[in-house]
């Protein structure tokens, strides 16, 4: 039977020079009320590991929706953390979203990040645990 040898921190290299560090970004997207979990799914096909919902409103007036005869001015505004690499493929899937259905009106922004604090949020950022 072998002698395990401890490793020691020479052995031991840091994440950053065993890994390629990928570029983040922050893609908001604003849908009606109700729609937001289907946004979440879109999302859990390009691995995003982090996406919630937040709950808002339309800034228009009471008075305006009652004229254009609209009910609900609730929205759902969905944030998620992606990976740059897929930041294209998901903004054509947002759009096929919003072409499928008429109901599915929305807007969707990408913020890049240029920075993201301690290397352990990284990976789980990035589902690198």
């Amino acid at each position: 039977m072998g002698i395990l040898k401890r490793k020691t921190s020479k052995d031991i290299k840091p994440f950053e020079q065993t890994h390629e560090l990928k570029g983040l970004s922050l893609f908001i997207t604003i849908v009606n009320s109700g729609q937001g979990n289907a946004v979440i799914k879109l999302m859990e096909q390009f691995e995003c590991a982090v996406s919630f919902i937040h709950k808002g409103e339309g800034t228009a007036d009471a008075s305006i929706y009652d004229i254009l005869g609209l009910q609900d001015n609730g929205k759902d505004v969905v944030f998620s953390i992606i990976k740059d690499e897929v930041a294209t493929d998901i903004k054509n899937e947002i759009e096929m979203f919003f072409k499928i259905n008429k109901r599915n009106k929305g807007v969707a922004m990408r913020i890049p990040l240029a920075s993201i604090v301690g290397i352990n949020g990284y990976r789980f950022l990035t589902n690198q645990f």
